[in-house]
């Protein structure tokens, strides 16, 4: 019997590779629906099933992680509706993709869905939600040649799985893919707007001091910050080192860091910049030294393209400040695949 397909959104509580991906060819005349993904599915299918391709034999190889997990059960390729219209297992276990009424404009990306006899992968293309919705909605994309922009590839499966899914969108789409690296600049950036946005209400305003406190200890917990260092001729045994912020430090932090110069809108580092200065004496604005990870009980990210999201906390009336920085997180992490900066500032959820 095969494993049951997770109900809560793809996106939470697995470790993901991040991949930036350019535009898929699809074709003018080719709409994106779930009828159309589903040939893209049988065709993947076969090809991990083994099956005969122009007479050449296909597949992964036996001598693989991949012959561990039993035999291969299902291929599912379908658009991923927003978080909000999720219905949970049953859009997944759908293995004809019968619903062919979403549209792409209405989805987040795309989810593609490999399950074996004990194991379940996936893989998610997100489109850019922040761009002119006719670039990404319609059937003709970017340049009116018939491409579509997916910029970020999420995917849960191991490499002898995730390099033929890859070659596959080379081979069908005429699209590549590259590791997704993150720069110090990005991390920090993001860890300090993360920190901001779960300190804004519903409203649109900022919590009080307590409140803030309260929701920085909840949600975020404490914090590790991983450290790295380019040192021409450095020891080799100086790699990395781990500095730990305790829960109930990391709301001082950031007050501290409000304190500090003129608004700074990074706050938290700017505090913790400080304070390993004055009491590490290292530098953490060194152009040399480089924040290379991010963990914290809402999210991992690091510099080598791996990421974590925590299922977001949701109060008894619905609300969610996590599930909205959460959400503006990974559209900064489609702006990073498409190669724009991080915006500073409350950017649209």
């Amino acid at each position: 019997m095969a494993p049951e397909t997770p109900q809560q959104y793809p996106l939470y509580d697995a470790t993901l590779t991040l991949q930036r991906i350019s535009p898929l060819y699809i074709g003018s005349n080719t709409p994106i629906d779930n009828a159309t993904l589903q040939i893209y599915a049988q065709q993947f299918r076969d090809i991990l099933a083994g099956d005969v391709l122009r007479g050449v034999r296909v597949g992964l190889s036996e001598d693989t992680v991949m012959a561990r997990v039993g035999a291969l059960q299902t291929v599912t390729w379908k658009l991923l509706p927003d978080e909000d219209v999720w219905t949970g297992a049953d859009d997944t276990q759908m293995t004809g993709n019968e619903d062919t009424t979403t549209s792409l404009a209405a989805s987040r990306g795309m989810l593609v869905t490999i399950t074996y006899e004990k194991g379940h992968y996936t893989a998610i293309l997100l489109r850019d939600m922040q761009s002119d919705p006719d670039e990404s909605a319609i059937g003709v994309g970017l340049d009116g040649y018939g491409f579509q922009s997916f910029p970020l590839l999420l995917t849960k499966m191991p490499a002898t799985l995730r390099d033929p899914f890859t070659e596959f969108l080379a081979n069908t789409f005429d699209a590549r893919a590259s590791m997704l690296r993150l720069p110090s600049a990005f991390l920090t950036t993001a860890l300090d707007q993360y920190l901001g946005y779960i300190c804004i209400g519903e409203d649109g305003e900022p919590l009080d001091s307590l409140e803030s406190s309260r929701v920085l200890r909840t949600i975020i917990g404490s914090i590790s910050v991983e450290v790295g260092f380019d040192i021409p001729g450095g020891s080799a045994n100086l790699k990395t080192i781990q500095i730990h912020i305790a829960s109930e430090d990391v709301p001082r932090m950031v007050s501290r860091g409000k304190r500090l110069g003129d608004g700074p809108e990074t706050p938290f580092m700017d505090a913790l910049t400080a304070y390993v200065k004055a009491h590490l004496a290292l530098d953490l604005s060194h152009e040399m030294v480089n924040i290379v990870g991010i963990h914290c009980q809402a999210f991992l990210l690091n510099s080598v393209g791996k990421a974590k999201f925590t299922l977001p906390l949701v109060t008894d009336d619905g609300e969610s400040p996590q599930r909205r920085a959460t959400k503006r997180l990974v559209n900064g992490l489609i702006a990073a695949a498409k190669g724009r900066a991080m915006v500073v500032g409350n950017e649209g959820s």
